[in-house]
């Protein structure tokens, strides 16, 4: 029961509804709607395949000029889905004028109801410009005048609050809030202005946020399709900018065209997607360290070159096992070595497949390898190595529904001899396999006594460690693997697979201690008689 200062501070007030089956808006109606103390209740039918960011995307649109704030988004069944908003009299308007009625992108009409009134700020005592405000000061770094708005969407302090700055109205909002949250000035000081992972296509603002310090701009992994949608910046001094991952950039075939036309809306750009560009006439080629595509499996590859490397530096590479796909091809080619200690380590390489030195080139179908285990035999001879990390570069070469190939190049020394880094190049095609793993289908090694960069050789990044291997603690990731090592458990034990997926549990899922734990326990006969039993 409501208490009797409750009462006296919120009028009382009769939920009224809104259907899209007779569509109205009435001045009582429009009243209750602008009134700050109650939330409103939008119940969205005919949903079917539609996604709900979708469909609120949508309704917040066909509300423009007025911004709304969706709060508590629910999907109540597989053709409902209700969400709450706070004094839209505006917004409602212009759904009724709609009919209440919207069209999808794929041609689904949705309908809305309103339950206007539906419920009062006392019940749920929720601001949301006061939390996008506060979401919006820890967003700002002040020393640098950094402002990193990435991925907004899914700010974890916004609560239930749905606020998608891929809409030019919520984004102008937003930007209104950062004056509350950060400054109160009437241009935000910021020099650094980020914005990935936001799905925005176009800047589009009718107010002038930003002060002249703005300098850089990041619009990675953006959904931008013309570079004439970011207008809005051209009178600003933007000397870096990062377009990377954005629909534009797959508009030009030649890189001059491209910077060329970021130029013409940026005409003090020094520096885009990380490359310096103001060096006309130079005849400086345009090079990116680390070529990883739109970002999306990024992730992905930065930990297989982790894994892959990290094994093969293993003393015993048979850890390796299980990394190549039963029919994967091999090969490895020795490039030109000057050094002599190279020379003695590379005899080693038996299997050197450059067809510029061949004699008998029968031996050219001998020395392209064919299976797992011709494969990590010919790795399991080659000498001990470490790899120089922060000298790798990556190249991310095509991506197919199941496969990939990627690039790695950079510096490995050689453990048990002391000589300078050589230098290699591995290209990889990645094949997706069950339960999200991924194998190795085709691996072509090269390497030579000359590093691609002499200066990286003689740098202190190459200096890096020759004695120890890297730490590696084997894990198990996906059911099948857990599977195989139970199966194998139970037919080297005849335990049942209760008892064998205790032993692995217990031993962190390592076969060798389990076996180990097994055995000491059987030989003092302190296995139950039940592990034995189907």
């Amino acid at each position: 029961m409501a208490s009797t200062e409750d009462t006296e501070s919120i009028p009382a007030w009769e939920p009224l509804r809104l259907t899209y089956i007779k569509p109205s808006f009435n001045n009582q109606e429009s009243i209750l709607a602008a009134r700050q103390d109650l939330w409103h209740k939008f119940i969205v039918y005919n949903i079917r395949q539609c996604q709900l960011k979708e469909i609120m995307n949508r309704i917040i649109l066909a509300c423009d000029p007025e911004v709304l704030l969706p709060v508590k988004c629910k999907e109540e069944s597989s053709n409902k889905s209700t969400f709450l908003v706070k004094s839209a009299s505006a917004a409602i308007q212009n759904l009724v004028n709609q009919g209440l009625c919207l069209t999808m992108l794929n041609g689904n009409e949705i309908r809305i109801d309103i339950v206007l009134g539906f419920l009062s700020v006392t019940q749920l005592p929720l601001n949301p410009n006061k939390i996008v405000a506060q979401a919006l000061y820890y967003r700002y770094e002040r020393t640098k005048k950094v402002l990193n708005l990435d991925d907004f969407e899914n700010e974890k302090s916004l609560c239930s609050i749905y606020c998608p700055i891929s809409v030019p109205r919520v984004l102008q909002f937003v930007l209104r809030c950062t004056k509350v949250g950060i400054n109160h000035d009437t241009t935000l000081p910021v020099r650094e202005l980020s914005l990935k992972y936001n799905k925005i296509t176009a800047i589009l603002l009718f107010e002038k946020f930003f002060n002249y310090h703005l300098t850089k701009l990041d619009l990675r992994y953006n959904n931008i399709g013309d570079v004439d949608y970011l207008r809005y910046f051209s009178e600003f001094k933007i000397s870096e900018l990062w377009l990377d991952g954005n629909p534009l950039c797959a508009k030009y075939s030649k890189c001059r065209d491209y910077v060329q036309a970021v130029k013409n809306v940026f005409p003090h750009l020094q520096k885009l997607d990380g490359i310096i560009i103001d060096t006309e006439q130079k005849f400086v080629p345009i090079l990116q360290s680390n070529f990883l595509r739109d970002g999306t499996k990024t992730c992905l590859i930065k930990q297989f070159v982790k894994h892959y490397f990290t094994l093969y530096d293993q003393d015993d590479r048979q850890v390796m096992n299980g990394l190549y796909d039963r029919d994967a091809l091999y090969s490895m080619t020795l490039g030109p070595i000057v050094n002599y200690v190279h020379k003695q380590v590379t005899k080693t390489f038996i299997i050197n497949r450059n067809l510029l030195k061949f004699v008998d080139y029968a031996k050219c179908q001998e020395f392209l390898l064919r299976g797992p285990e011709k494969i990590m035999s010919a790795l399991r001879s080659q000498p001990p190595t470490i790899h120089n990390f922060k000298s790798f570069h990556v190249d991310f070469l095509y991506e197919g529904k199941t496969d990939l190939a990627i690039s790695v190049q950079g510096l490995f020394s050689f453990r048990d001899v002391a000589c300078p880094p050589m230098f290699f190049s591995k290209t990889f095609i990645i094949m997706q396999k069950e339960d999200n793993e991924y194998c190795i289908t085709n691996d072509q090694y090269y390497i030579d006594g000359t590093p691609a960069n002499s200066n990286v050789s003689s740098s202190s990044e190459s200096k890096f460690d020759t004695k120890t291997s890297p730490k590696f603690v084997p894990a198990v990731f996906s059911v099948s693997e857990k599977e195989q090592l139970l199966s194998f458990l139970h037919e080297l034990t005849t335990m049942n697979m209760k008892f064998c997926h205790q032993y692995l549990e217990e031993a962190n899922w390592d076969i060798r201690t389990a076996i180990t734990t097994f055995m000491n326990m059987y030989t003092v006969n302190n296995v139950p008689p039940e592990a034995f039993l189907l």
